[in-house]
């Protein structure tokens, strides 16, 4: 019943909190002033409440999570105002208690796996290529790194003249370039599409974390949005992609990737991010009269961000 439901901040669960694709976090929807919203925990890092720990530690914990909110606000707002649309936009963030959160538009599209997809025709899948790619250009025109972009993070959308479009959600593992992590466990990401360099970072090697790494991981799900798999390498003796590139293997570009485009996806997949090609290059390539991504960059709206520190 309604009045059994949790309220956080004003927001009614419709649904309690679940973990499902979320990874450190549990999200689910939730209602406010009538409209429906998707709502996030994290769960990490946890604001300390009490003196129940040392005043030193207390300190060093409550300065930790400033320092997170801090950078959140950044991000959220330059996620924000890069949106074209198709990049879901963050309208709330506050802490609630112990734990912080965000809302987004509640989408109405779904997370299509890559054999769902092959059911499409290949036109539909280029042109969902094209949206995902002026979007993720958008973000790097703000300087933001994705940084998990994968099938799971992009959601396909039915539009009211019949058509589908793609959304790009999931900032959790995102940074402002000149705001990179720090250490290994700072940075998020799926191994299917993880870029050279940032596996170099995760092994502890010095190398500098840019939004080449998202172009990296757009080569790989681009193949899978046109062919179905991943782009060619030696399974058998690497268990990823990334592997066989530092390795100095070619990513190998399927025939069934239309010729136009091969050359694009065998850029974007090069081993060396300083030789890869930026996404306004890619843009340029495979959106016919592309001009410039700051042409269609609209203002962005802002988000709160908010502290209620009474009890869940």
């Amino acid at each position: 019943m309604e009045e059994n439901r949790e309220i956080i901040n004003g927001y009614t669960l419709l649904e309690p909190l679940k973990n499902k694709n979320a990874g450190f976090s549990r999200w689910t929807y939730a209602s406010k002033d009538g409209t429906e919203w998707f709502l996030k925990e994290f769960l990490d890092p946890v604001y300390p409440m009490d003196g129940r720990i040392g005043v030193k530690q207390l300190e060093v914990r409550r300065k930790a999570c400033r320092d997170f909110e801090e950078k959140r606000k950044d991000l959220y707002a330059a996620v924000n105002a890069s949106s074209d649309g198709n990049v879901v936009r963050v309208r709330d963030f506050f802490r609630h208690g112990a734990r912080y959160y965000i809302t987004m538009d509640k989408v109405a599209g779904e997370a299509f796996d890559i054999p769902g997809l092959m059911n499409l025709p290949v036109g539909v899948r280029m042109q969902l290529c094209r949206v995902i790619a002026h979007s993720v250009a958008c973000l790097h025109a703000k300087k933001i790194v994705h940084s998990d972009i994968k099938d799971r993070n992009i959601l396909i959308k039915k539009t009211a003249m019949q058509t589908y479009t793609a959304k790009l959600i999931d900032f959790d593992c995102s940074f402002l370039e000149d705001c990179p992590p720090q250490s290994e466990s700072e940075l998020g990401g799926d191994q299917i599409y993880l870029s050279p360099e940032a596996c170099l970072f995760l092994c502890g090697e010095e190398t500098k974390l840019t939004t080449k790494m998202d172009v990296f991981s757009l080569g790989i799900l681009f193949h899978q949005y046109l062919t179905g798999y991943v782009p060619w390498y030696n399974s058998s003796e690497f268990d990823y992609l990334h592997e066989a590139v530092l390795e100095g293997n070619r990513a190998g570009v399927s025939e069934r990737v239309p010729a136009d485009w091969r050359p694009v996806l065998e850029r974007m997949l090069l081993a060396d991010p300083e030789e890869r090609c930026t996404m306004e290059e890619v843009c340029r390539k495979i959106i016919p009269g592309y001009r410039n991504v700051n042409e269609n960059i609209n203002a962005g709206f802002g988000f709160n961000f908010a502290e209620n520190i009474g009890g869940l």
